[in-house]
């Protein structure tokens, strides 16, 4: 009796972890999602970094249009050779960081997105740039594309528009050490 109950018993406990396996895989986000928008905008710094134009190619739209800091308008192919020109010495020792990501508005079909970009460079030359973007998607022939992005103002008292308090000085430091 005991022999014809360990067949059973011993498939059933080899066989359980499989079956949990799926429960926690990793899965791409959702194509409608934060997330998803997030990682597109990690996914172009990434690619700035990489110097990986068809990146570039594949996501901007054909009407895509950027404002440059004088606020001229900037066609796609001006831009991305910008991009890549700007950031050619640092692809190796080059760094990235999206903070602050907020979908500002999502409808079907449409979404636009803020975020706080750092990059920098850490080699003999190292430097940190921070500018706030806004990104402008489109769906076109089924795909998410890139219609416009442009830098942007700060957003001003962050810690009261994300729901926080803000935060005060730990002791000892002073209040602009933070």
């Amino acid at each position: 009796m005991i022999r014809a109950m360990r067949s059973p018993l011993t498939t059933l406990l080899l066989l359980l972890p499989f079956w949990q396996a799926p429960a926690f895989a990793q899965c791409a986000p959702a194509p409608d999602s934060p997330y998803f928008f997030r990682n597109l905008a990690e996914q172009r710094a990434e690619a700035r970094l990489t110097e990986d134009r068809a990146f570039f190619e594949g996501l901007l739209s054909e009407q895509f249009a950027a404002k440059d800091r004088g606020g001229k308008t900037v066609p796609k192919r001006e831009f991305i050779d910008h991009l890549l020109a700007s950031h050619a010495a640092a692809s190796r020792t080059g760094f990235y960081s999206v903070r602050d990501f907020r979908l500002d508005e999502h409808q079907k079909g449409l979404a636009v997105a803020s975020y706080r970009l750092v990059e920098g460079d850490t080699g003999n030359n190292a430097h940190v740039t921070e500018t706030w973007q806004r990104e402008v998607y489109e769906v076109q022939e089924g795909k998410w594309h890139l219609v416009s992005v442009e830098n942007v103002e700060p957003r001003v008292a962050q810690g009261k528009e994300m729901g926080t308090l803000p935060v005060s000085p730990r002791r000892g430091q002073k209040g602009s050490d933070l």
